[in-house]
Protein backbone atom coordinates (compact mmCIF):
# COMPACT_ATOMS: atom_id res chain seq x y z
CA UNK A 1 0.00 0.00 0.00
CA UNK A 2 1.43 3.34 -1.06
CA UNK A 3 0.52 6.18 1.32
CA UNK A 4 1.35 9.84 0.79
CA UNK A 5 0.64 12.86 3.02
CA UNK A 6 -0.20 16.33 1.73
CA UNK A 7 -0.28 19.52 3.80
CA UNK A 8 -0.38 23.18 2.89
CA UNK A 9 1.45 24.31 6.01
CA UNK A 10 4.16 22.89 8.24
CA UNK A 11 3.17 21.39 11.57
CA UNK A 12 5.02 19.15 14.03
CA UNK A 13 2.07 16.74 14.33
CA UNK A 14 2.09 16.15 10.59
CA UNK A 15 5.82 15.47 10.50
CA UNK A 16 5.65 13.10 13.47
CA UNK A 17 2.64 11.15 12.18
CA UNK A 18 3.97 10.90 8.64
CA UNK A 19 7.06 9.18 10.04
CA UNK A 20 4.99 6.95 12.33
CA UNK A 21 2.67 5.92 9.49
CA UNK A 22 5.59 5.13 7.18
CA UNK A 23 4.19 7.22 4.34
CA UNK A 24 6.01 6.98 1.03
CA UNK A 25 6.32 10.75 0.81
CA UNK A 26 5.31 13.82 2.82
CA UNK A 27 4.49 16.88 0.74
CA UNK A 28 4.36 20.13 2.74
CA UNK A 29 3.51 22.72 0.12
CA UNK A 30 3.83 26.43 0.78
CA UNK A 31 3.29 29.39 -1.53
CA UNK A 32 3.71 33.06 -0.63
CA UNK A 33 1.19 34.99 -2.73
CA UNK A 34 -2.23 36.61 -2.61
CA UNK A 35 -4.99 34.22 -1.56
CA UNK A 36 -6.46 33.47 -5.04
CA UNK A 37 -3.04 32.90 -6.62
CA UNK A 38 -1.87 30.88 -3.62
CA UNK A 39 -4.87 28.53 -3.74
CA UNK A 40 -4.68 28.05 -7.51
CA UNK A 41 -0.97 27.30 -7.33
CA UNK A 42 -1.37 24.87 -4.42
CA UNK A 43 -4.32 23.07 -6.05
CA UNK A 44 -2.36 22.67 -9.28
CA UNK A 45 0.71 21.34 -7.47
CA UNK A 46 -1.44 18.98 -5.38
CA UNK A 47 -3.17 17.51 -8.43
CA UNK A 48 0.17 16.99 -10.16
CA UNK A 49 1.49 15.11 -7.13
CA UNK A 50 -1.53 12.81 -7.07
CA UNK A 51 -1.33 12.04 -10.79
CA UNK A 52 2.41 11.42 -10.55
CA UNK A 53 2.47 9.36 -7.37
CA UNK A 54 -0.78 7.41 -7.89
CA UNK A 55 -1.11 6.44 -4.22
CA UNK A 56 -3.55 3.96 -2.75
CA UNK A 57 -4.26 6.30 0.16
CA UNK A 58 -3.81 10.03 0.73
CA UNK A 59 -3.67 11.60 4.19
CA UNK A 60 -4.46 15.31 4.29
CA UNK A 61 -3.83 17.87 7.01
CA UNK A 62 -6.87 19.98 7.89
CA UNK A 63 -6.51 22.99 8.04
CA UNK A 64 -6.45 23.78 5.13
CA UNK A 65 -10.20 23.65 4.59
CA UNK A 66 -9.70 24.34 0.87
CA UNK A 67 -7.30 21.41 0.53
CA UNK A 68 -9.66 19.14 2.48
CA UNK A 69 -12.71 20.02 0.35
CA UNK A 70 -10.67 19.48 -2.80
CA UNK A 71 -9.41 16.10 -1.64
CA UNK A 72 -12.67 14.60 -0.39
CA UNK A 73 -14.34 15.73 -3.63
CA UNK A 74 -11.54 14.15 -5.62
CA UNK A 75 -11.88 11.03 -3.49
CA UNK A 76 -15.42 10.61 -4.79
CA UNK A 77 -14.11 10.55 -8.35
CA UNK A 78 -10.75 8.77 -8.17
CA UNK A 79 -9.51 5.53 -6.62
CA UNK A 80 -7.36 6.75 -3.68
CA UNK A 81 -8.86 6.74 -0.23
CA UNK A 82 -8.76 10.07 1.58
CA UNK A 83 -8.03 10.29 5.29
CA UNK A 84 -8.20 13.66 7.04
CA UNK A 85 -5.95 14.44 9.99
CA UNK A 86 -8.06 17.18 11.53
CA UNK A 87 -6.66 19.68 13.98
CA UNK A 88 -9.17 21.49 16.21
CA UNK A 89 -9.74 24.25 13.66
CA UNK A 90 -10.47 21.55 11.09
CA UNK A 91 -13.42 20.27 13.11
CA UNK A 92 -14.88 23.38 14.72
CA UNK A 93 -14.41 26.84 13.15
CA UNK A 94 -12.35 29.29 15.20
CA UNK A 95 -12.99 32.12 15.68
CA UNK A 96 -16.76 31.85 15.66
CA UNK A 97 -17.10 34.33 12.78
CA UNK A 98 -16.42 31.34 10.52
CA UNK A 99 -19.46 29.40 11.78
CA UNK A 100 -21.13 29.96 8.41
CA UNK A 101 -18.71 27.32 7.12
CA UNK A 102 -20.08 24.60 9.42
CA UNK A 103 -21.96 22.79 6.61
CA UNK A 104 -18.66 22.61 4.69
CA UNK A 105 -16.89 21.20 7.74
CA UNK A 106 -19.61 18.59 8.07
CA UNK A 107 -19.31 17.64 4.41
CA UNK A 108 -15.55 17.07 4.75
CA UNK A 109 -16.09 14.80 7.76
CA UNK A 110 -18.88 12.86 6.05
CA UNK A 111 -17.07 12.36 2.74
CA UNK A 112 -13.66 11.44 4.14
CA UNK A 113 -13.01 7.71 4.54
CA UNK A 114 -11.66 8.42 8.02
CA UNK A 115 -11.07 11.52 10.16
CA UNK A 116 -8.26 11.41 12.71
CA UNK A 117 -8.82 13.66 15.74
CA UNK A 118 -7.00 14.20 19.04
CA UNK A 119 -9.77 13.55 21.57
CA UNK A 120 -13.23 12.10 22.16
CA UNK A 121 -14.96 15.48 22.15
CA UNK A 122 -13.92 16.09 18.56
CA UNK A 123 -14.71 12.47 17.65
CA UNK A 124 -18.31 13.03 18.75
CA UNK A 125 -18.58 16.00 16.36
CA UNK A 126 -17.31 13.91 13.45
CA UNK A 127 -19.69 11.08 14.29
CA UNK A 128 -22.65 13.48 14.54
CA UNK A 129 -21.81 14.75 11.05
CA UNK A 130 -21.96 11.23 9.63
CA UNK A 131 -18.20 10.70 9.54
CA UNK A 132 -15.94 7.98 10.85
CA UNK A 133 -13.54 9.26 13.55
CA UNK A 134 -10.39 7.77 15.01
CA UNK A 135 -8.79 9.27 18.11
CA UNK A 136 -5.01 9.59 17.99
CA UNK A 137 -3.31 12.21 20.10
CA UNK A 138 -0.02 13.84 19.09
CA UNK A 139 3.08 11.71 19.37
CA UNK A 140 5.28 12.68 22.32
CA UNK A 141 8.06 14.63 20.57
CA UNK A 142 11.74 13.93 20.89
CA UNK A 143 14.16 16.78 21.54
CA UNK A 144 17.79 16.20 20.56
CA UNK A 145 20.79 18.33 21.38
CA UNK A 146 19.06 20.61 23.88
CA UNK A 147 21.27 22.80 26.04
CA UNK A 148 20.64 24.42 29.40
CA UNK A 149 20.62 28.21 29.34
CA UNK A 150 20.74 30.74 32.18
CA UNK A 151 17.37 32.17 33.24
CA UNK A 152 16.73 35.11 35.53
CA UNK A 153 14.47 33.86 38.29
CA UNK A 154 14.88 31.65 41.31
CA UNK A 155 12.06 29.69 39.70
CA UNK A 156 11.35 30.00 35.99
CA UNK A 157 8.21 29.03 34.09
CA UNK A 158 7.60 29.21 30.35
CA UNK A 159 4.17 30.22 29.08
CA UNK A 160 3.81 28.68 25.62
CA UNK A 161 1.96 31.38 23.69
CA UNK A 162 1.25 32.53 20.15
CA UNK A 163 -0.90 35.53 21.14
CA UNK A 164 -3.98 34.13 19.43
CA UNK A 165 -7.60 34.59 20.46
CA UNK A 166 -7.85 31.15 22.08
CA UNK A 167 -5.10 31.93 24.62
CA UNK A 168 -5.75 33.87 27.87
CA UNK A 169 -2.37 35.59 27.70
CA UNK A 170 -3.59 38.81 29.31
CA UNK A 171 -4.63 36.85 32.40
CA UNK A 172 -1.24 35.10 32.56
CA UNK A 173 0.59 38.44 32.42
CA UNK A 174 -1.69 39.81 35.13
CA UNK A 175 -1.07 36.68 37.24
CA UNK A 176 2.62 37.60 37.48
CA UNK A 177 1.62 40.45 39.81
CA UNK A 178 0.18 37.97 42.32
CA UNK A 179 3.22 35.72 42.64
CA UNK A 180 6.58 36.16 44.34
CA UNK A 181 8.88 38.39 42.20
CA UNK A 182 11.54 35.66 42.33
CA UNK A 183 9.28 33.55 40.07
CA UNK A 184 9.86 34.62 36.48
CA UNK A 185 7.55 33.97 33.55
CA UNK A 186 8.96 33.66 30.03
CA UNK A 187 6.28 34.26 27.40
CA UNK A 188 7.01 32.86 23.95
CA UNK A 189 5.59 34.02 20.63
CA UNK A 190 5.34 37.20 18.61
CA UNK A 191 4.24 39.59 21.32
CA UNK A 192 3.87 42.35 18.71
CA UNK A 193 0.42 40.88 17.99
CA UNK A 194 -0.75 41.93 21.47
CA UNK A 195 -1.70 45.41 22.59
CA UNK A 196 1.44 47.52 23.17
CA UNK A 197 -0.09 48.67 26.47
CA UNK A 198 -0.31 45.09 27.77
CA UNK A 199 3.34 44.49 26.94
CA UNK A 200 4.57 47.82 28.31
CA UNK A 201 2.72 47.41 31.61
CA UNK A 202 3.83 43.84 32.27
CA UNK A 203 5.57 43.40 35.65
CA UNK A 204 9.33 42.99 35.86
CA UNK A 205 9.13 39.22 36.38
CA UNK A 206 7.66 38.74 32.88
CA UNK A 207 10.00 38.38 29.90
CA UNK A 208 8.76 38.29 26.29
CA UNK A 209 11.01 36.10 24.15
CA UNK A 210 9.64 37.07 20.75
CA UNK A 211 10.03 34.58 17.92
CA UNK A 212 12.48 31.77 18.73
CA UNK A 213 14.15 29.27 16.45
CA UNK A 214 13.31 25.62 17.11
CA UNK A 215 16.63 25.16 18.92
CA UNK A 216 16.21 28.30 21.04
CA UNK A 217 12.68 27.26 21.92
CA UNK A 218 13.76 23.75 22.92
CA UNK A 219 16.61 25.13 25.04
CA UNK A 220 14.23 27.46 26.86
CA UNK A 221 11.78 24.67 27.67
CA UNK A 222 14.63 22.40 28.77
CA UNK A 223 15.99 25.06 31.14
CA UNK A 224 12.78 26.06 32.92
CA UNK A 225 11.16 24.57 36.03
CA UNK A 226 7.65 24.17 34.61
CA UNK A 227 5.57 24.91 31.52
CA UNK A 228 2.27 26.77 31.28
CA UNK A 229 -0.07 26.19 28.33
CA UNK A 230 -3.64 27.44 28.58
CA UNK A 231 -6.58 27.50 26.19
CA UNK A 232 -10.08 28.92 25.91
CA UNK A 233 -11.18 25.91 23.85
CA UNK A 234 -12.85 22.92 25.48
CA UNK A 235 -11.60 20.13 23.22
CA UNK A 236 -8.00 21.15 22.70
CA UNK A 237 -4.89 19.20 23.67
CA UNK A 238 -2.29 21.96 23.69
CA UNK A 239 1.10 21.41 22.03
CA UNK A 240 3.05 22.72 25.01
CA UNK A 241 1.71 19.90 27.16
CA UNK A 242 3.19 17.25 24.86
CA UNK A 243 6.49 19.14 24.88
CA UNK A 244 6.49 19.32 28.68
CA UNK A 245 5.92 15.57 28.93
CA UNK A 246 8.78 14.94 26.52
CA UNK A 247 11.15 17.07 28.61
CA UNK A 248 9.91 15.92 32.01
CA UNK A 249 8.57 19.33 33.04
CA UNK A 250 5.59 19.87 35.38
CA UNK A 251 2.58 21.57 33.83
CA UNK A 252 0.01 24.27 34.45
CA UNK A 253 -3.02 23.54 32.26
CA UNK A 254 -6.53 24.86 31.81
CA UNK A 255 -9.05 22.82 33.76
CA UNK A 256 -10.92 21.20 30.86
CA UNK A 257 -12.06 17.56 30.67
CA UNK A 258 -9.94 16.97 27.56
CA UNK A 259 -6.72 18.13 29.22
CA UNK A 260 -7.41 16.50 32.58
CA UNK A 261 -8.21 13.13 31.04
CA UNK A 262 -5.07 12.92 28.89
CA UNK A 263 -2.47 14.75 30.96
CA UNK A 264 -3.59 13.11 34.18
CA UNK A 265 -0.24 13.19 36.03
CA UNK A 266 2.30 15.91 36.68
CA UNK A 267 -0.04 18.85 36.13
CA UNK A 268 -1.81 21.56 38.10
CA UNK A 269 -5.11 22.61 36.55
CA UNK A 270 -6.52 26.12 36.67
CA UNK A 271 -9.35 28.36 35.57
CA UNK A 272 -8.31 31.08 33.13
CA UNK A 273 -8.30 33.98 35.60
CA UNK A 274 -5.24 35.84 36.87
CA UNK A 275 -5.85 34.91 40.51
CA UNK A 276 -6.37 31.21 39.79
CA UNK A 277 -3.39 31.08 37.43
CA UNK A 278 -1.18 32.67 40.09
CA UNK A 279 -2.40 30.08 42.60
CA UNK A 280 -1.54 27.28 40.15
CA UNK A 281 1.92 28.74 39.55
CA UNK A 282 2.62 28.79 43.28
CA UNK A 283 1.39 25.20 43.55
CA UNK A 284 3.57 23.90 40.73
CA UNK A 285 6.65 25.58 42.23
CA UNK A 286 5.95 24.19 45.71
CA UNK A 287 5.31 20.65 44.42
CA UNK A 288 7.92 20.58 41.65
CA UNK A 289 9.70 17.36 42.68
CA UNK A 290 6.54 15.29 43.05
CA UNK A 291 5.16 16.60 39.76
CA UNK A 292 8.43 15.77 37.98
CA UNK A 293 8.15 12.17 39.17
CA UNK A 294 4.55 12.01 37.97
CA UNK A 295 5.47 13.42 34.54
CA UNK A 296 8.10 10.71 34.09
CA UNK A 297 5.46 8.05 34.77
CA UNK A 298 2.99 9.78 32.46
CA UNK A 299 5.51 9.90 29.62
CA UNK A 300 6.03 6.15 29.74
CA UNK A 301 2.30 5.44 29.88
CA UNK A 302 1.39 7.82 27.05
CA UNK A 303 4.09 6.46 24.75
CA UNK A 304 2.90 2.89 25.28
CA UNK A 305 -0.78 3.74 24.76
CA UNK A 306 0.00 5.84 21.68
CA UNK A 307 1.90 2.99 20.04
CA UNK A 308 -1.08 0.67 20.52
CA UNK A 309 -3.38 3.22 18.88
CA UNK A 310 -0.94 3.67 16.02
CA UNK A 311 -1.00 -0.06 15.32
CA UNK A 312 -4.81 -0.08 15.42
CA UNK A 313 -4.95 2.81 12.96
CA UNK A 314 -2.50 1.18 10.56
CA UNK A 315 -4.70 -1.93 10.50
CA UNK A 316 -7.74 0.21 9.68
CA UNK A 317 -5.89 1.92 6.83
CA UNK A 318 -4.86 -1.47 5.43
CA UNK A 319 -8.47 -2.63 5.59
CA UNK A 320 -9.69 0.48 3.75
CA UNK A 321 -7.39 -0.17 0.81
CA UNK A 322 -8.01 -3.92 0.78
CA UNK A 323 -11.77 -3.35 0.71
CA UNK A 324 -11.51 -1.08 -2.32
CA UNK A 325 -9.29 -3.53 -4.19
CA UNK A 326 -11.75 -6.37 -3.53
Amino acid sequence: MKKIWIAWEKHRRTTELATAFDVAKLFQLEVEASRPIRYLSLLYRTLRIILRERPDLIIVQNPSIVLSVFMVTLGKLLVPHVVIDAHNAGIIPFPSKYNSLLPLYGMIQKWADLTIVTNEGLAKVVHANGGRPFVLEDRIPQFNGVERIALKGKHNLVFVCTFEEDEPYEEVIRAARFIDPSIHLYVTGKYQKASPTIIAQAPDNVAFTGFLSDQEYANLLYSCDAIIDLTLLEDCLVCGAYEAVALGKPLVLTNTPALRSYFYHGAVYTENTAEKIAQAIRSVVENKKVLQEEIAILRSQLKSAWEEKRQDLLRILEQLVAKRKN
